[in-house]
C-alpha cells in the first residue's frame, strides 16, 4: 500500500507466532497454577499478603538482599511515616539520579520489602539510586491513601534527595498499579511543584483507566492468565469502593483521562506484553502522549503476560528484554 500513514504500529509484534516458546510455556503454567491456588479475595488481603511473603503463591518467596536498606519519609499526616526501600549499585559506577519506583499488585498486595532482586537489576543497569515506596494498601486504606503516599514521597525526594543520596530525583516508574501511581504522581507534581519535571517516566504494563479499556472486556483465555476482567474488578473495587463509572473516570482516579495539552511532558517509556488484558492501556496512553507532543518509547513484548518483568529470565526472556530496555532508556535520559 502506497498511502501515507501518520500513525504506524509494528503489527508483527502482536501476532501469536511472534511469541517465544519459553513465554508460551510460562503462560500455560500460569493458567494451570492460578486455577489451583487460593485467591486473595477469597482468603482476604492480609492473609494472602502473608502467603506471598512466604512463597505460598505463584511467585517464589521474595529474596531480601543485604545491600538494600530501609528508610522512611514523613507523610502529610502528622506522626505517620512512609516506609521505603533503597537500593544502590554494587559496581562502583557513578550514580547520577534517583529513580522513585512504585510496586504493583493491584493497590492491594505486596510491600516495599518484596522486590529487592528487581531493584538490584534496575540500579545496576541504569546507574541510579532506586527508592521503592511502601504506600498504604487497599482495602484497609482505599483511594486516595496510596496515591497520597506516593505524592508525599515524591515531594520529599524533590526536597531531600540531593542531601540524602548525593543526586537529585529524576525518574519515576512502576509496574501495573505502580505504573498508574507513577503517572498520577507526575500529574500531581505538575500543580504541587510546577517548576520541577522528571527526566523520564518508566511505565510497565500500567493500568491507566479503572473504568477499563476494550482489551479488558475482550481478553479471553482458557483460564485466568494472571489477570482478567474478574480479577481486576476485585482489585479495583477494593481500591475504589462504591465509585460510579463517572467517578472512576475522574483524572485523579484514572490518569488516562488527565488532560495533556499545555504540559511539558517528559519522555516516557511504555512496555507491555501482548498476552495482557491491559495492553490497550499502554498502547492508547502512549498514543495520547505523542499526540500532545511528548516522546513515548513503546516496547511490545510478544506473548508476555501481565507482570512479565517479575519472572525469571530463563522462564520469560521477555523479562530480561523489558528490564534492559527500561534501564537503557533511563541511562539515555539521565541529565
Amino acid at each position: 500500500m502506497t498511502l501515507q500513514r501518520d500513525l504506524t504500529i509494528n503489527v508483527s509484534k502482536f501476532q501469536p507466532e511472534a511469541a517465544s516458546d519459553e513465554v508460551k510455556n510460562l503462560n500455560e503454567y500460569l493458567m494451570d497454577t492460578m486455577k489451583k491456588g487460593p485467591k486473595w479475595y477469597d482468603v482476604g488481603a492480609p492473609k494472602y499478603r502473608a502467603m506471598r511473603a512466604n512463597g505460598e503463591t505463584i511467585f517464589p518467596r521474595p529474596i531480601v538482599l543485604d545491600r538494600g536498606r530501609n528508610i522512611s519519609m514523613p507523610s502529610r499526616e502528622h506522626g505517620r511515616n512512609i516506609p521505603c526501600r533503597v537500593m544502590t549499585p554494587e559496581s562502583g559506577v557513578e550514580v547520577k539520579a534517583v529513580f522513585m519506583h512504585i510496586h504493583g499488585s493491584g493497590f492491594v498486595l505486596s510491600s516495599e520489602k518484596e522486590f529487592d532482586t528487581v531493584l538490584a537489576k534496575i540500579t545496576d543497569l541504569a546507574h541510579v539510586v532506586v527508592v521503592l515506596v511502601g504506600y498504604r494498601l487497599a482495602p484497609e486504606d482505599p483511594f486516595p491513601a496510596g496515591p497520597e503516599d506516593c505524592f508525599d514521597a515524591a515531594e520529599w525526594l524533590i526536597d531531600n534527595a540531593k542531601e540524602e543520596f548525593g543526586v537529585d530525583l529524576q525518574f519515576v516508574g512502576g509496574e501495573s498499579a505502580g505504573g498508574h501511581l507513577a503517572l498520577s504522581t507526575y500529574f500531581h507534581l505538575t500543580t504541587s511543584r510546577p517548576t520541577f519535571n522528571f527526566s523520564g517516566l518508566v511505565l510497565n504494563y500500567g493500568v491507566f483507566d479503572l473504568s477499563f479499556l476494550p482489551q479488558v472486556y475482550h481478553f479471553q483465555k482458557r483460564d485466568t492468565l494472571f489477570l482478567d476482567k474478574e480479577v481486576i474488578e476485585y482489585y479495583r473495587d477494593a481500591f475504589c469502593p462504591g465509585m460510579s463509572m463517572a467517578q472512576l473516570r475522574h483524572p485523579s482516579v484514572s490518569p488516562f483521562y488527565h488532560g495533556l495539552q499545555g504540559l511539558h511532558l517528559p519522555p516516557a517509556m511504555f512496555t507491555c506484553g501482548t498476552e495482557d488484558c491491559l495492553l490497550d492501556d499502554t498502547v492508547m496512553m502512549a498514543a495520547r502522549w505523542q499526540m500532545n507532543g511528548g516522546t513515548a518509547v513503546v516496547r511490545i513484548l510478544p506473548g508476555a503476560p501481565h507482570a512479565y518483568t517479575l519472572f525469571p529470565g530463563d522462564k520469560c526472556p521477555e523479562a530480561k528484554e523489558g528490564i534492559e530496555a527500561g534501564c537503557a532508556f533511563v541511562r539515555e535520559m539521565t541529565k
